[in-house]
């Protein structure tokens, strides 16, 4: 189930007219490079008390995966699903995170390559200058737990010039998202963005002379 619904959202055509998000979706790699779907583990505390969905942006907290909960925060990748060892022994695969889940062995599956880029709606109307001009804040909405999926999407009244956590790199090249020429087709429009604030999960220092 949670296979078929992230391929159903990579080949569904949202309309941008309606207010329908659904978090960060796997675009591709900067350079033209193609999605690979690569993901990496990273744990999750037994016990977390917060539903994380396929979408959200999270990030790396004393060692374990936590949602991502302000802009200025460090993102390690997006969620796109975890699996664990539920409390009747069952083996579970799930598309989000369910608050509380009890469980020693969670892994969560996050798109962790700097060079990632990911495709979002925005909150509201944007113009040909956002593009590649301004860094914008996440809204972070609460997700669905019948589909699994983020209600994360592009703050657009938050550009700013100073360190925030999306860049948009392009507006999505798909019918029903001319921002250029449509003012109903921008009202919500879908962005290809990078994240900026994002860190490995690798520390990395500068030798010294």
């Amino acid at each position: 189930s949670f296979v078929v619904n992230v391929f159903y959202l990579g080949k569904e055509k949202i309309m941008t007219t309606t207010d329908s998000p659904f978090g960060l979706r796997p675009s591709r790699m900067r350079g033209s490079g193609s999605n690979s779907t690569g993901m990496n583990d990273y744990p999750v505390s037994t016990g977390y008390n917060t539903n994380i969905f396929t979408g959200d942006i999270v990030k790396n907290q004393g060692g374990v995966i936590k949602r991502m909960c302000l802009s200025i925060d460090r993102a390690i990748g997006v969620f796109m699903g975890c699996r664990f060892t539920a409390v009747n022994g069952t083996p579970t695969w799930s598309p989000f995170w369910p608050a509380g889940q009890v469980a020693s062995d969670a892994q969560a599956m996050v798109v962790d390559n700097p060079d990632a880029t990911f495709i979002v709606q925005a909150d509201s109307s944007l113009s040909a200058g956002s593009l590649n001009s301004f860094n914008f804040d996440v809204t972070f909405d609460v997700g669905n737990t019948a589909t699994g999926m983020s209600g994360f999407a592009l703050a657009s009244n938050s550009a700013t010039s100073v360190s925030r956590m999306l860049r948009i790199i392009r507006f999505v090249d798909q019918p029903g998202n001319n921002v250029v020429n449509s003012s109903a087709e921008r009202a919500f429009p879908l962005c290809e963005v990078r994240l900026v604030q994002n860190v490995d999960a690798f520390l990395t220092v500068t030798p010294s002379a």
